[in-house]
């Protein structure tokens, strides 16, 4: 779960059943932090990281008023992501707390993040499982109390799979696609497949989604008279508007006006 969350003057107990990783996006925040004991103050500013893992409550309190994008992932889920790095089952990787760091690639992710949450975004569900699944990595790998090898992917997926793959998302334009669907029809894991597609085709998956999804309206938008909102439909846009916006991104053209021209 992503959110921007604006913040003023608390003092308040939570419990994290998530591991909460919060970039600050603007504003001062003096922060105080309670957790096992241990107590921390810290004045932080745009773009630093604080990294909470899920278990014991933490004491929050905080002066002034300051933005953060809050990222929210599940243990179950980190737990998952190192069982796919590791070729066995994981249960309970312990995620260290982290109190005002810096980090470039968590600040990118975020940003990246945030361009979801616009009303108008065009980018979809795969794309948003695809940088949870790339935060999870470095999570594990920078910031996990034993760090998990990041490197026992295989680096290609061979051409059956590969055929496989293209099939299942050629059949599946017209819905929202997770990425995850599309490694199970594989019977491989999430991070596998995204990490083995892109060395194989040279984007990653949602690209290469979204790339398929512009031919197809093309071809719908050059050959037939179906109307644009039908057009939306058949390409998986949730409304005309975002296929609009994605076409336009796209090509520069309206979808109009590449039909017209």
């Amino acid at each position: 779960m992503v959110e921007l969350r604006r913040v003023g003057d608390i003092d308040v107990l939570l419990s994290y059943r998530e591991h909460a990783v919060a970039v600050i996006l603007g504003g001062g925040a003096k922060l105080y932090q309670c957790r096992n004991g241990r107590a921390l103050s810290r004045t932080l500013r745009s773009g630093d990281v604080i990294i909470t893992p899920a278990g014991e409550p933490k004491r929050w309190q905080h002066v002034e008023d300051a933005v953060a994008i809050v990222l929210r992932i599940s243990p179950a889920y980190v737990d998952k992501v190192a069982a796919e790095q590791c070729g066995s089952y994981m249960q309970g990787v312990e995620i260290r707390d982290n109190f005002g760091t810096r980090d470039g690639y968590i600040e990118t992710m975020a940003a990246r993040l945030l361009k979801c949450l616009e009303p108008e975004s065009v980018r979809g569900g795969m794309y948003v499982e695809s940088l949870t699944n790339q935060l999870s990595l470095h999570l594990l790998k920078h910031y996990a109390s034993h760090g998990i090898a990041l490197d026992k992917f295989p680096t290609k997926l061979s051409q059956s799979k590969l055929r496989r793959a293209v099939q299942y998302i050629e059949e599946n334009l017209d819905r929202e696609l997770a990425l995850s669907d599309i490694a199970a029809a594989l019977a491989i894991s999430p991070g596998h497949f995204s990490h083995a597609f892109r060395q194989t085709v040279g984007l990653p998956p949602h690209q290469y989604v979204v790339q398929r999804r512009i031919e197809r309206a093309k071809s719908l938008l050059r050959e037939s008279d179906v109307p644009i909102g039908e057009v939306a439909n058949r390409i998986g846009c949730s409304s005309a508007g975002n296929f609009s916006a994605l076409f336009q991104r796209a090509t520069g053209m309206t979808p109009r006006n590449y039909r017209n021209g």
